[in-house]
């Protein structure tokens, strides 16, 4: 899929229109590309197979930095299933009738702030569900979480006839970096465990196999996790009035794995330490409310 940068408003045009997807994963990923605007009515990928696992990125010609440590890159096998605490999960109501739990849940977890306008609309375990599966492909949507894009166009850098992506570009996202940076990524994952039958039920509604919901997201996580972190500004190819990345490696890259590189090599950093640390926090059983009560007053909302 082609990323075509737009100078004049900073909005990628794509080849081809992506599936509408949701919020809680991509928190901040694409927080201030979006635009502020009614939702529309949600619609989900089409059921054909169960998701594949994510190929892993082809290698860059552009100058790369190291690559951040990430849980699970051992020579055993990647774990595709987080550990079940059933306890968390007593009493849910049911995945119809579940927004008004799951809005306070999410009001307690992020509070008033710039997602808000996010958790107020219908059907939010659902949307939950249509990201899962939209990032474990690298799909993602530029008018899904309802917040305005960041302050000033997209800018360019011209060296010796080149045309670059400016440094300058980077400090436009320090709000919304910040704003995942201060995520609990303990309190996400005890969302996840509290509402998980309810995630997979509206899983399954997608076409997708529901028990495969596990692997979706930790295949999510490590898709953005292999972002490339790049030492210099890419170079930029011109097409008409658009960018294009003049690497084809880059420019090959999935819609997901581009919005957190225009963010620059520190922001991507920074993020992929967040990612990191909340697939380590699902990995972890959670203590079990049966046998610690201050768990439970942890994961569940206020009344």
């Amino acid at each position: 899929m082609t990323e075509r940068f737009d100078p004049g408003s900073d909005r990628p045009r794509v080849g081809r229109a992506l599936p509408i997807l949701a919020v809680v994963l991509g928190l901040g990923i694409g927080a201030y590309f979006l635009f502020l605007r009614p939702p529309t009515q949600l619609t989900v990928p089409a059921a054909e197979t169960p998701l594949p696992t994510p190929a892993p990125a082809a290698p860059t010609t552009t100058e790369a930095l190291p690559a951040t440590p990430s849980a699970g890159t051992t020579a055993a096998p990647a774990p595709t299933r987080i550990p079940a605490v059933p306890t968390l999960q007593a009493t849910l109501p049911e995945l119809a009738d579940s927004d008004v739990e799951v809005r306070e849940h999410l009001r307690a977890l992020l509070g008033d702030g710039p997602l808000a306008a996010w958790f107020k609309q219908d059907s939010l375990l659902q949307r939950i569900a249509v990201l899962i599966a939209g990032l474990a492909r690298g799909e993602f949507s530029l008018e899904t979480l309802l917040l305005a894009p960041p302050a000033g166009g997209f800018q360019v850098d011209i060296r010796d006839g080149k045309t670059y992506v400016s440094p300058r570009n980077y400090a436009r996202y320090n709000t919304m970096v910040g704003l995942v940076d201060g995520l609990d990524v303990t309190a996400l994952a005890e969302f996840f465990q509290r509402y998980r039958p309810l995630l997979e039920a509206a899983y399954g509604e997608l076409g997708q196999p529901p028990e495969q919901l596990d692997a979706a997201l930790l295949g999510a996580i490590d898709l953005l996790l292999e972002t490339p972190e790049l030492a210099t500004p890419p170079a930029l190819a011109q097409e008409s009035v658009a960018y294009t990345y003049a690497d084809p490696a880059l420019e090959g890259l999935s819609e997901a794995r581009k919005q957190l590189l225009r963010m620059g090599p520190e922001h991507t950093r920074t993020l992929k330490v967040k990612l990191n640390a909340l697939r380590t926090a699902l990995l972890v059983s959670p203590p079990d409310p049966a046998t610690n009560p201050a768990a439970e007053q942890h994961a569940l909302p206020p009344d």
